[in-house]
């Protein structure tokens, strides 16, 4: 790359350093945010280019939240390491799925309207369906939002663009993204 596309990408987006610490500062704001404000269980969590620490003109703002007491699980031998008293195991079952996709299924029920509203039984197996969830909560966050992709999307004041994924968190990393644990982050 010659030096002169570096430096005008430099002032778009901003050093690797500025970018760095943007990151570095969004990561800290949303522990503190997490500790000082309580959320209900619902975790919110920005994603995307803000998250990335860019901060490109007519960007959207993305953001994920998920239940705090849900958690999926790869295997069945995974869930040792929870209190099932207290948390809703999800099994992601992607044996017959392409890859990048999986079937849910619910080992539990959950205390969560949405959840429970969205499952589908499949040969006596009961799942969440990904498009009745993403319908029922396509306007939790932002009233009025429209279903775009697995978002809710709309625009606020007519200023800012914005997409709100609910999903389901996993602690573990799937086999097929075992290359990226260790990949280089620079």
């Amino acid at each position: 790359m010659s030096e002169s596309v570096f430096v005008g990408l430099c002032e778009i987006v901003g050093t690797s350093q500025q970018v760095a610490l943007r990151r570095e500062t969004w990561d800290i704001r949303e522990m503190v945010d997490r500790r000082v404000t309580p959320n209900d269980g619902i975790i919110p969590m920005m994603s995307g280019s803000m998250r990335e620490g860019f901060r490109l003109k007519g960007s959207d703002v993305d953001i994920m939240f998920w239940f705090n007491d849900h958690r999926v699980i790869l295997d069945m031998s995974q869930s040792e390491y929870y209190n099932t008293a207290n948390t809703t195991l999800i099994l992601s079952d992607s044996s017959g799925s392409p890859p990048g996709f999986t079937l849910l299924q619910l080992l539990a029920p959950s205390r969560y309207r949405e959840v429970q509203s969205a499952l589908v039984r499949m040969n006596g197996i009961v799942y969440i369906s990904s498009s009745i969830y993403r319908q029922l909560t396509c306007s939790t966050i932002v009233p009025n939002s429209s279903v775009h992709g697995p978002c809710g999307s709309g625009n606020i004041a007519g200023r800012l663009e914005y997409d709100t994924a609910s999903c389901f968190v996993c602690d573990f990393w799937p086999p097929s993204a075992s290359l990226w644990i260790d990949r280089c982050h620079s």
